[in-house]
């Protein structure tokens, strides 16, 4: 595969962008192009001089303008990020970190009392070194990405996404953008909104193509739908990426305050179908183009689209659509390989295009997904199931790593997690528990929570707990 220069595109697109401001946080500090590439090159300078050059980085920051950053500047020195979500206990994050094999770990002032050894710098206390520009040759195979699914027995499950693939998806996500595939191409004067924490889909769909594009965004430190709504005001933001729980408390937060208009033009939305009731609200309250993304990261994101068009027919009464993960990108080739015991038409989803992670294709380039699909002849693609165990509550989240952690919680004999539906397009994780002999069943669904609280990021705790002779 051939080599590139690791940040060189990117950091082009800084420099031309100039004097323009691209980040601003909700306490009103800012960026421009030029300075964010310069503080990035000081940043990249101090940890080439820790002889991190080439190396993988542990990533754990909340959403800032530092945390952007810290993951730029990880691109600029051929590095390979491995982010931790913020919310992750010192626990998780130190399971992560060892697993992955990092050679150091980059992370803001409030988590740095939680990782021994690690390098600060954030938006009070900046890491600075001589400043370095991408000069570094990578090859196209080498992990930019190393996202991590979870840790069991020690051992990581993640997904690493090559510098070629990351291209990929820039490359692909900005023509989205420009010929509307996005709903209204993108203008000039368009402003995204990161709620998402930076590690997840908001960085591939988002952060970094408006940053290629030149455009600004807004920085927004955790998703709290009420503290949202005067800084899309203020900031006169256009587009944001959203899960669907996002989506539905921002339109409750819009519902409750009658008469406010917002300047939002697209919301893109994924990790799950939302119910058709909640879609239509959405879409008369928050008066925004909606879209729906489909993706995985082993094999791109977005491999579907389901456009403003379709929407449209939605609140039309298409209820059909509304269930639909859309039809495949014209990038993306997608193959159902039948199975038994499914119904006709349903198959594995196996997709090939450049951003299929190498680490999860066959000899000839194609990736299976796990999901079971069936498309429909217009071409749309209906979710039928999994052939793991993953949950999808908006996040994908995989069992066997906290049903290891609630087996050593005192009093658990054996332990299984599952998703059960929520109605809302989604799952919910629900934990069944075994006592050992002399438990008091009664206590112990708090006690696992507690221990769990403590041990894994509150998305991977379960919503239910239910105590049980043995396991279905």
């Amino acid at each position: 595969m051939t080599a590139v220069r690791a940040g060189h595109a990117l950091r082009q697109a800084l420099l031309q962008a100039g004097e323009r401001r691209l980040l601003t946080d909700a306490a009103g500090s800012s960026r421009t192009g030029s300075a964010l590439a310069m503080r990035v090159d000081r940043l990249a300078g101090a940890l080439l001089e820790r002889g991190l050059a080439h190396r993988r980085i542990g990533l754990w920051f909340w959403n800032s303008l530092a945390a952007i950053e810290a993951f730029l500047a990880v691109e600029w020195i051929g590095g390979t990020r491995v982010p931790v979500d913020p919310g992750a206990t010192a626990e998780e994050a130190r399971a992560v970190f060892a697993a992955a094999q990092v050679d150091a770990v980059l992370c803001d002032a409030e988590h740095a009392g939680s990782s021994a050894g690690a390098i600060v710098h954030d938006d009070g206390t900046q890491l600075t070194g001589p400043p370095v520009w991408p000069e570094l040759m990578v090859e196209g195979s080498r992990a930019l990405l190393l996202y991590p699914r979870s840790v069991v027995d020690g051992q990581l499950l993640g997904v690493p996404i090559s510098y070629a693939n990351w291209a990929a998806v820039m490359e692909i996500n900005i023509r989205l953008y420009r010929e509307g595939g996005y709903g209204p191409p993108i203008a000039e004067d368009d402003c995204y909104l990161m709620a998402q924490q930076l590690m997840h889909g908001t960085s591939l769909m988002g952060t970094f193509p408006f940053l290629m594009m030149g455009l600004p965004q807004v920085v927004a430190r955790r998703f709290e739908a009420n503290e949202l709504l005067p800084l899309i005001a203020r900031e006169r933001v256009t587009t944001s990426l959203l899960v669907p729980g996002m989506l539905t408390r921002l339109t409750e937060a819009v519902a409750r305050q009658q008469g406010v208009a917002l300047p939002l033009r697209r919301i893109l939305y994924g990790g799950g179908v939302l119910p058709v009731a909640e879609l239509r609200q959405a879409m008369q309250v928050l008066g925004a183009e909606m879209v729906q993304l489909y993706g995985r990261l082993e094999g791109g994101w977005p491999l579907c689209v389901l456009g403003a068009a379709e929407h449209r027919a939605i609140a039309g009464g298409d209820e059909l659509l509304a269930r639909s993960c859309g039809r495949p990108i014209s990038e993306t080739e997608i193959r159902l390989r039948p199975l038994a015991g499914r119904e006709p038409g349903e198959g594995e989803l196996w997709v090939s295009n450049g951003m299929v992670s190498e680490a999860y294709a066959d000899a000839g380039g194609w990736c299976s997904l796990g999901d079971i699909m069936w498309q429909d002849e217009r071409g749309y693609l209906y979710y039928r199931g999994r052939l793991d165990r993953m949950i999808n509550t908006g996040y994908h989240v995989y069992p066997e790593e906290i049903e290891e952690a609630l087996r050593q919680v005192p009093g658990v004999a054996e332990a299984r997690v599952v998703g059960e539906p929520t109605g809302a397009g989604s799952e919910r994780l629900v934990a069944l528990l075994v006592p050992a002999p002399g438990a008091d069943p009664e206590a112990l669904p708090q006690s696992a929570q507690s221990s769990l609280r403590h041990r894994l990021a509150r998305y991977k705790v379960p919503r239910e707990w239910r105590v049980v002779d043995r396991l279905p």
